[in-house]
């Protein structure tokens, strides 16, 4: 009988870590959607099932604006976002040896950096060029903090890309704009999705960048929660985590299926 090649997968410490590691990054986000409907005042102690607070945040008219403050940065934020991340991607690709990681290098160091430093320097750069901290402001900050994340997808997706496809539809005559319109634009679109998607959720859930660049009439959502942490543990802080929680995930699971729907249609199609 042959024996089974030795992996470490097959030690038997194996299992209970995964299923601990699980455990330990769900279980917050479990604790959040169950007291989402805590009856109790108190929004760490239970008091039996209601969903009181789900009414009583949509009176909240600090609570809406605020939301409606997110909302107006981050769609814009996710759509420009995508938009230079897709042309540094296509630019860089176009690029070569020392050219071409000394500019991946500039655009993925700010992954690396402390959000803070780019925050104290966005605020610098506005303070000493005049601009004053209002919409336009904020949305430049987080377009810039949203860049290198947008970067990601596109850039890994053009690097599946078959260059046989762009040579054979040069060869039938295509020009660069019919190429780059019916075969680069539409094979990127679930990379642009990606981005986007991320680029929102990444503007939506910032909270260091915001507060310090962030003016009277641009308190966003996170900014709002942490005033009302600063009050005390109010149930309502519950329900807007839950809704943040839940909102994306499903946005992120029609794309999903949006995506893969796509790609099985185009696959039909060419058989």
């Amino acid at each position: 009988m042959r024996q089974r090649a030795w992996s470490v997968s097959n030690l038997p410490i194996i299992r209970p870590m995964g299923i601990s590691s699980l455990i330990f990054l769900y279980l917050p986000l479990i604790t959040v959607l169950i007291f989402a409907f805590n009856k109790s005042e108190d929004a760490t102690t239970w008091g039996g099932f209601s969903t009181r607070w789900f009414s009583t945040i949509l009176e909240n008219t600090d609570l809406i604006r605020s939301a409606k403050v997110s909302l107006s940065i981050a769609v814009p934020c996710a759509l420009i976002a995508a938009m230079i991340a897709a042309g540094l991607a296509i630019g860089m690709g176009r690029a070569t040896g020392a050219v071409q990681n000394v500019l991946r290098a500039l655009v993925n160091a700010p992954l690396v950096l402390p959000e803070i430093v780019t925050s104290v320097g966005t605020l610098a750069f506005f303070s000493q060029v005049g601009i004053p901290l209002r919409y336009g402001s904020l949305l430049f900050a987080h377009v810039v903090m949203c860049v290198p994340f947008a970067f990601l997808p596109i850039r890994s997706r053009l690097r599946d890309f078959d260059e046989n496809i762009f040579e054979a539809a040069r060869d039938l005559g295509a020009s660069s704009f019919r190429v780059m319109t019916k075969i680069s634009i539409p094979l990127l679109v679930p990379a642009l999705l990606s981005s986007g998607l991320l680029s929102f959720i990444i503007s939506m859930d910032d909270f260091l960048t915001s507060l310090f660049v962030s003016g009277p009439e641009t308190t966003t959502l996170p900014i709002y929660i942490f005033g009302l942490l600063k009050l005390g543990a109010s149930p309502e802080v519950n329900v807007i985590a839950a809704l943040l929680l839940i909102i994306p995930t499903l946005g992120l699971l029609v794309g999903i299926t949006w995506t893969a729907t796509r790609r099985r249609s185009n696959e039909a199609r060419h058989q």
